[in-house]
């Protein structure tokens, strides 16, 4: 019974949304939304649609990401860490195909270990300006679908007291729009590479609904699984990422999402291993203990 008024109030609200759809197709103004890096999307989710018209948009953004993790063995202990993120970022697009971006951060990272039964070790912290991060996608629109290649990389270009990994993504993009883009089905799959020779592959699908549509006020929601599968292993990482983008007056953006780590495959990077070897300390990830994170942003779009 739960699933079928669950079926029915979802198709009502698709009603509402193709009704409405009718009256305003201003729903394109959404397009202008940026994901973290500045391209067209929201988040990790690279949006393969592109505005028709010149679009230009900017802006700070924060994010801080938790990772608390588990170890057993010969010593028992757990880790947090901490990653706080203040990002400049500016995008463009034009032609109706081509979107280009680009994010500076300042970061602020700690990781703490602290072993069962032997004294806490002290905090390993760092701040700093991070690497350059680049972006671009070229569009082609088939109707109510979008296709897109896109790819981005990141510049080994910050301070070298803060750990920030180079990393190039490429891939491809789909999106499905109906309902005069009040609602839009989202895919990317992509390849990553990462500074020290890891491979992975990177696939996310999910959904975006236009859920207020005014002249002053624009609101659009959005959720979508981020799955990773790292080379050579079985397990994958899947979190959940939703949250809201909105338009105020026409030109100021704001935004509020969130990720929440659903399934954890226990990878460690290089480094960390190495630390935690040297702290006498098993290398196997045993458990996720909670890994989420939180993001806030605001800017112009125009």
């Amino acid at each position: 019974m739960l699933k079928v008024k669950t079926l029915l109030a979802g198709g009502l609200l698709l009603c509402a949304a193709y009704a409405h759809a009718d009256d305003d197709a201003d729903a394109k103004r959404a397009l202008k939304l940026s994901g973290n890096i500045g391209l067209t999307g929201f988040q990790d989710m690279v949006d393969a649609r592109t505005p028709e018209k010149l679009s230009i948009r900017g802006g700070l953004r924060y994010r801080v990401d938790v990772l608390e993790n588990d170890f057993r063995g010969a010593i028992d202990a757990t880790r947090k860490a901490e990653r706080h993120e203040l990002s400049l970022y500016a995008g463009g697009s034009l032609l109706g195909m081509i979107d280009v971006a680009a994010r500076f951060p300042f970061l602020v990272t700690r990781d703490k270990t602290n072993r069962f039964g032997l004294p806490d070790l002290p905090s390993d912290r760092d701040h700093g300006w991070g690497d350059l991060d680049l972006a671009a996608k070229v569009s082609l629109s088939l109707g109510l679908i979008d296709a897109a290649v896109f790819a981005k990389g990141r510049i080994p270009s910050g301070e070298p007291e803060v750990r920030d990994l180079g990393e190039f993504e490429y891939g491809l993009a789909a999106s499905l729009t109906l309902f005069n883009h009040h609602l839009a089905a989202h895919a990317n799959v992509s390849g990553l590479q990462v500074e020290e020779g890891l491979s992975a592959l990177r696939f996310r699908v999910g959904a975006s609904f236009v859920v207020l549509d005014f002249e002053d006020l624009l609101v659009r929601v959005y959720g979508y699984g981020d799955g990773i599968e790292y080379e050579g292993r079985a397990t994958t990482d899947f979190d959940l990422d939703f949250g809201a983008q909105a338009i105020l007056f026409g030109f100021v953006s704001v935004e509020l999402g969130t990720t929440v780590r659903i399934v954890d495959g226990g990878y460690l990077d290089d480094s960390v291993r190495d630390a935690l070897r040297g702290q006498g300390i098993t290398d196997r990830h045993f458990d996720d203990d909670g890994t989420w994170a939180l993001e806030l942003g605001v800017g112009i779009v125009f």
